[in-house]
Formats: C-alpha cells, structure tokens, sequence
C-alpha cells in the first residue's frame, strides 16, 4: 500500500501532553502514513536538505509537511535553533511509535502483495556491484528454498547512495563495508556477514615474491609500475585509510587513477596500469579469478560486510528469511587462495 498522496492512508495517534496555545485538545489525531515517513527520514537526518534529498522532494516542500504536521499536533516536534537538527520531547515520542506502526504498515504492503502478480514477496537491495554479483545469487538461491516465488530488486550502489536509500525507503537492505561509512550514527540493525581480507593487486607479469626492498631490488619497469597506483574512490574514511597504508608501505607511489568501482581498477591493474588494494572478494567469482593479475595478502586490513535493515522491519516476511539467507550464503562463500605477502608487504605494514 503506496502513499500516493497524504490523504489516502491514515492512523491514530494519541496527543502527548499539552497542546499549543490556540489548538483545540482531541483525544486522536489522524495523521497519514506519508507524513509519518516523512518525519521518520527527517528526525534520522543531520539536516533538512540531507532528509529531503533522501526522500526524493524539495527542501521547501519537506519544510512546509514538516510545520503542516506540526500544526496538526499542536506540537513543535523538531528544534530548528541548533546547528543541527533535534528532536523535542514530542519528536521523541512521535519516534518511538512511528517505528511500529510503519513496521504495521510494512508487514500489511508485504502481505498484500502476495495477491499481485503472483508474488508471494519481493525484496529491494542495494550493494556494491562486487557484493551483489558474488553474495547476491547464492543469498537468493537460499531464500527461494523458502519462499519459491521470491522477487528480489537488486541496485548496484555505493555504501553512503545505499544508506541513502534505506533513509528514502526505497531499499529494504543494504550490504556494505563497515569500514566505508560513518557507521557510529546510523539507527539500523546491523547483521555481521563476513570479513573478507584486502589484497595487493599486480599485473600477471609482475613478480613480488621474495622482495624486501623492491626499490632496489626490482628492474626499473617492475618498479615503476609498482609505484602507480590506482586508488578505488568511494568515502573520505576508506580514502584515509588506504593512503595512510600506501604512506607505509610504498612511499614512492603516486595516484595515476581513481576510479568509482573495484572491477576498473582490476582492468587496469591487468592492463599493466598500475596497482591497486582491492577486497579479495572483488577479483573472483564462484572460486574462479575473473582478471589475470597477482593478488598478495594484505596484513592488518579486512573488510566487515554487514546488511543494514531499519529495525522495525527486520521482522517483516519475507525480508527476514532473505536476511537469514544472507547469513548462510555469507558464511559458505569459498575464496580463491592468495598470495603469501611479500617480505617487505610484513616489514612495512606495522601491528
């Protein structure tokens, strides 16, 4: 059941405390559906621009629902004087039972579309396109034992476009690194999937095994290509965080590249560009190597997928048998092997 319009759904809420001056006392209030969401986003935002582009409208037009709602209360639900957004006492209560009847309102619209289109449930996810291919299949594969005639609707995104689509509701999951977001404010529940470990990615030709000073060590070539790097641009903390291991490691590299998805920078890894630090699930699929290059382990660095759900629909059918499938096809995900790192890779890396 869609919110078309904000006159279309309605619920009951009971006014907490007194009322403004001016605004008659009613025992019930009926607000609609959309409004609750719509306030549910904003009191999730640090702003009113982030929570308006999360829901898809104008800053003007989230403000004007915000003090239509407002008025209807006999409230002020959001204090607008500090540097950010807050919630006031009545936010805070209107918070708490929004979360459950919007996770009401979730399980009525799944259950319902059981009735269209034959479809017994159908899930929204978004990850990276390296997740989605290789997690993704085995994960639905697993919830279909379950439910046959499971519809998935998968996005390609990255981890903050992903959050950003929980916020907005238009996804129902997202799978994504811990360590590529600003994970301490998000109001999801988060499922643990896996840590995969990060990996030096070299073309083919090139022969790191043994080396503990590649500078002097290497051929001139080797060494140049060794010091370009191709950097995967996704977050301002996984940025800092792979600098700070090149700083380490190879001080005489450069960025000849950044590039916006890992399966690029492999092209040009095993185009002989350059290299790269990737996730060691990004090279493979299905226990196979989809590019010809070298991967060495990386030590001290992993990547944490978990799925992130908003919490009051985490229970919600068939969202629940889909995360649980997640769980599974995380855990009996096969890796190919990698690489030992090379000397200086141990030397350099630090605790």
């Amino acid at each position: 059941m869609r919110d078309e319009g904000e006159h279309e759904e309605s619920t009951a809420v009971r006014e907490p405390g007194s009322e403004v001056s001016g605004e008659a006392r009613s025992p019930t209030l009926a607000l609609t559906l959309h409004q609750l969401r719509l306030f549910w986003t904003l009191a999730h935002s640090r702003s009113l621009t982030q929570a308006a582009k999360q829901l898809g409208i104008t800053q003007p037009a989230l403000s004007q629902a915000l003090a239509k709602l407002e008025k209807l209360l006999g409230h002020r639900l959001v204090d607008r004087r500090a540097s950010k957004l807050e919630l006031t006492d009545a936010g805070r209560f209107l918070l708490e039972r929004a979360g459950r009847l919007l996770a009401e309102a979730d399980a009525l619209e799944s259950g319902l579309q059981a009735y269209k289109a034959g479809l017994r449930g159908r899930v929204s996810v978004g990850a990276l396109a390296s997740v989605a291919r290789t997690l993704l299949p085995l994960a639905f594969e697993q919830a279909r034992l379950k439910v046959p005639d499971l519809a998935v609707d998968v996005h390609e995104l990255a981890p903050q476009e992903a959050i950003e689509g929980l916020y907005g509701r238009t996804l129902e999951v997202a799978v994504v690194s811990e360590t590529a977001v600003a994970s301490d404010h998000l109001p999801f529940a988060r499922i643990p999937l896996r840590e995969d470990g990060y990996a030096l990615a070299v073309p083919a030709h090139l022969a790191l095994d043994g080396l503990v000073e590649p500078e002097a060590e290497l051929p001139e070539e080797a060494r140049l290509v060794l010091e370009r790097t191709i950097e995967f641009n996704f977050g301002t903390l996984h940025a800092e965080r792979i600098a700070e291991w090149y700083r380490r490691v190879l001080p005489s590299a450069r960025t000849v590249a950044r590039v916006r998805s890992y399966e690029t920078a492999l092209a040009m890894v095993e185009a002989g560009l350059g290299v790269a630090l990737v996730p060691e699930l990004t090279a493979q699929l299905a226990g196979r190597m989809l590019f010809e290059v070298k991967l060495y382990a990386v030590p001290t660095m992993e990547r944490r997928l978990v799925a992130l759900v908003p919490s009051h629909r985490r229970q919600i059918e068939p969202l629940r048998t889909f995360l649980d499938a997640l769980v599974i096809a995380a855990r009996r995900l096969k890796l190919v092997p990698v690489a030992s790192p090379p000397p200086f890779v141990i030397a350099r890396s630090g605790p």
